[in-house]
């Protein structure tokens, strides 16, 4: 860590509208214990994230064609050494440990149970008239 961050970050939260994935996956300069991010349930279990766009600006082309899927999210927070933890009501706010931070009582949990909420199955249907647009597909 960084001396000028005093011995390390607890918490970081991510919600931009957009570029979120891109911006966690750049982020190098700290390891948070607890990173809180938006997704874009709507792409329900698809792996897929918006390009990024330097110029962003929500609602961009369409309101629903921005960010990345709760599984493209939960792919790079394993890439980062993070476990999905659990999320918001919704689904969308996902919260995510570091690996080796209070495993005894924070267990992993699946993209599927965060997205069991009644209403996601509605607001997958959203999905539809931008399926064939670009997407960056997270392996």
């Amino acid at each position: 860590m960084p001396a000028s961050l005093g011995g390390g970050v607890d918490l970081v939260s991510i919600d931009i509208d957009g570029n979120d994935y891109w911006i966690w996956d750049a982020l190098t300069a700290v390891e948070p214990r607890v990173v809180i991010i938006e997704t874009h349930i709507e792409f329900g279990m698809n792996p897929i994230v918006v390009p990024y766009d330097k110029d962003y600006c929500y609602p961009g082309k369409h309101p629903d064609y921005h960010g990345a899927s709760p599984v493209a999210m939960e792919k790079l927070a394993r890439k980062k050494g993070y476990r999905l933890i659990g999320a918001n009501r919704y689904g969308f706010n996902t919260i995510y440990v570091k690996n080796g931070v209070g495993e005894d009582i924070l267990q992993a949990v699946s993209v599927e149970s965060i997205l069991e909420h009644p209403r996601n199955a509605e607001r997958q249907k959203r999905f539809e008239p931008i399926k064939n647009w670009e997407y960056v597909s997270v392996q």
